[in-house]
């Protein structure tokens, strides 16, 4: 066990329990902890995929609900380790498979939520990269995007070094054609709309109306006919408000 992994499970048992492991794939492990007092709960991450200056960034951070608070961040060589908030709620891929649809109101509030965590992310220059059901949290008050395990930090490079994402949901600039913007989570975004509305890709079919132009706008190949930011894509949806029913 190296030295930086001994400091962190010892630092954690002085005050937490350890409850279970969320996840574990070749590349990352997820564990949840309780504070021993406060019964406050928290996520190790433990990661092979060394994104480390997307968490640094995100440290301490204040992002009033929309996304995880990242406590801690600490790496070595081989590994990447974070502490983070657990976020309390009902993923929606939960509620997906219940064979569910939200009511369109509920999918604006959803959307308006994710863009004002895209815009705090973008605004520190992170691209999120896979924006799906599995990493959105329903809580009681909003939508809180989750899991920064294949963000990136905007470079000045012409494509991604690491083509990460999720397959129906990832923009195809993801697939090296050029280098993953804002307008790649505008795409995502686009996606999850229809999804949400639908239950389909926005390639079988596509609501009509204002919705389904905001949809169609999101969702182009072109990165420059999208929307330009998630601000765009949250006025365009507050005027959707007007006209859902």
């Amino acid at each position: 066990m190296s030295d930086i992994k001994q400091y962190i499970d010892e630092a954690l048992a002085s005050e937490y329990t350890f409850l279970q492991e969320l996840s574990k794939t070749s590349i990352h492990t997820l564990k949840l902890y309780e504070n021993k007092s406060t019964h406050r709960r928290l996520v190790l991450i433990e990661s092979k995929h060394r994104n480390d200056e997307v968490f640094r960034a995100l440290r301490g951070m204040r992002t009033h609900g929309y996304t995880p608070q990242v406590y801690e961040v600490a790496s070595e060589e081989k590994a990447l380790y974070v502490v983070e908030e657990y976020v309390e709620g009902e993923p929606l891929a939960d509620y997906l498979m219940q064979d569910k649809l939200l009511p369109k109101e509920r999918v604006i509030d959803v959307l308006i939520d994710l863009c004002n965590a895209l815009t705090i992310l973008h605004s520190l220059q992170i691209v999120h990269r896979d924006i799906k059901p599995e990493n959105i949290v329903l809580t009681a008050q909003k939508a809180c995007l989750i899991d920064f395990s294949a963000a990136k930090m905007i470079s000045g490079k012409s494509s991604d070094t690491v083509n990460l994402g999720t397959a129906g949901f990832a923009a195809p600039e993801q697939y090296g054609v050029s280098q993953s913007l804002p307008t790649a989570d505008i795409y995502a975004l686009g996606v999850l709309a229809n999804i949400l509305l639908l239950g389909v890709h926005p390639t079988s079919d596509m609501p009509g109306g204002y919705l389904g132009k905001i949809i169609q706008k999101c969702t182009q190949t072109q990165t420059s006919k999208r929307y330009q930011s998630a601000e765009q894509l949250k006025k365009a949806l507050l005027r959707a408000k007007k006209f859902v029913k």
